[in-house]
């Protein structure tokens, strides 16, 4: 599994970055299915999701194509994309950082499919999360190389005393036992 992080930072620090992050990006992209590629079986349908955290670890909210931002708008969704088709990002995720409730100690962000196809069935699926201020990328992640994965949990922020932390998770998560667009997620297999 790759996980392509910015070269400087890879070299300089370690696991967990601690950043002046104020705005943060999530990118989501994969290209359409070809012409007569997988005859009777659906196009790939991929996810972007952003799960809020309180201090126990617990899910506060989940925000994706159905629910498209938190309640005092720091979280929001562009939409859903049902095939690829964009030039740039498919779906993306927007977090005012500053903005975010006292209440939310972490997020992670998460790419799903929504139809089951796994990700190296879904030619050219990436992500990335970017500083939406400086446009510097934290993390790009080349999805298609998590093979037979339905699900990936691409990176999360914590909030410390002197700001966010922000980690890469370089594993696939296990499958959820329930709907992952409810509130009830067992977040321990986000």
């Amino acid at each position: 599994m790759r996980n392509n992080c910015h070269r400087s930072l890879k070299d300089s620090v370690s696991a967990n970055w601690e950043v002046d992050l104020k705005e943060i990006v999530m990118g989501l992209h994969w290209h359409p299915q070809e012409p007569g590629a997988s005859a009777g079986r659906e196009p790939a349908n991929l996810d972007a999701l952003c799960v809020l955290f309180d201090q126990e670890d617990r899910v506060l909210e989940v925000i994706h194509p159905g629910h498209r931002s938190n309640a005092n708008g720091s979280v929001v969704h562009t939409g859903d994309s049902r095939t690829g088709a964009s030039e740039w990002d498919d779906e993306r995720i927007f977090v005012f950082l500053e903005a975010l409730p006292e209440s939310v100690s972490a997020l992670a962000f998460v790419v799903e499919s929504a139809n089951g196809h796994v990700f190296s069935e879904v030619p050219g699926a990436s992500c990335h999360v970017s500083d939406h201020v400086t446009e510097r990328e934290w993390i790009r992640l080349d999805l298609t190389a998590h093979g037979k994965h339905t699900k990936h949990r691409v990176a999360t922020l914590r909030r410390s005393p002197a700001g966010w932390q922000i980690s890469p998770d370089a594993q696939a998560t296990r499958e959820l036992r329930q709907n992952p667009y409810r509130k009830e997620t067992d977040h321990a297999d986000l």
